[in-house]
């Protein structure tokens, strides 16, 4: 009799194992959301001050200025002169500025993210909302608890190509 209910038992473990495997695979399957796509960088007055485009990179997402919302007698062609290394003195249209964000669900960290005007180099994570249709972007120095955000929006269509600031239109 022991031997039966353990096999019984056994059968109902596996069951149970497979049925949540099922579950991964068709949550993957249904494309649950990641950071990858175009997002739009608002300030906290709401304006917009960049399109931002996040790619997974080996492993990684990264993330690179695609498009920049400039006010009148801004330079249509700003260059990073603060940078540091490799980045220092190109220009901030198709600058990777988030490097090395690890993906565990919704969250994202281990990551730096790179401020253009100043040079400086943060800490920073990312959070996604369960829609994915709100990115949270955090840098910090030092201290977790003194950390700035920022809000991206998920750009869910295309945009102006013809734009000169766009990384799609090329420089003109």
């Amino acid at each position: 009799m022991q031997g039966y209910q353990e096999h019984k038992l056994g059968i109902v473990l596996k069951l149970a194992l497979g049925a949540v495997g099922a579950l991964l695979i068709v949550q993957a399957a249904l494309g649950a959301p990641t950071a990858a796509g175009v997002w739009r960088q608002v300030d906290e007055t709401g304006k917009a001050g960049a399109l931002v485009t996040i790619t997974e990179d080996g492993g990684a997402f990264v993330g690179r200025l695609s498009h920049l919302f400039l006010d009148p007698g801004d330079d249509p062609n700003p260059i990073c002169n603060q940078c540091p290394g490799d980045k220092r003195n190109q220009p901030v249209l198709g600058l990777v500025f988030i490097e090395g964000m690890k993906q565990s669900g919704l969250d994202y960290d281990s990551g730096t993210i790179l401020d253009p005007e100043t040079g400086k180099v943060y800490s920073a994570n990312m959070h996604l909302s369960a829609d994915g249709a709100l990115l949270t972007v955090r840098g910090y120095r030092y201290l977790v608890i003194a950390m700035t955000a920022q809000i991206y929006r998920r750009r869910e269509c295309g945009y102006d190509r013809t734009s000169k600031w766009s990384i799609f239109a090329g420089r003109r």
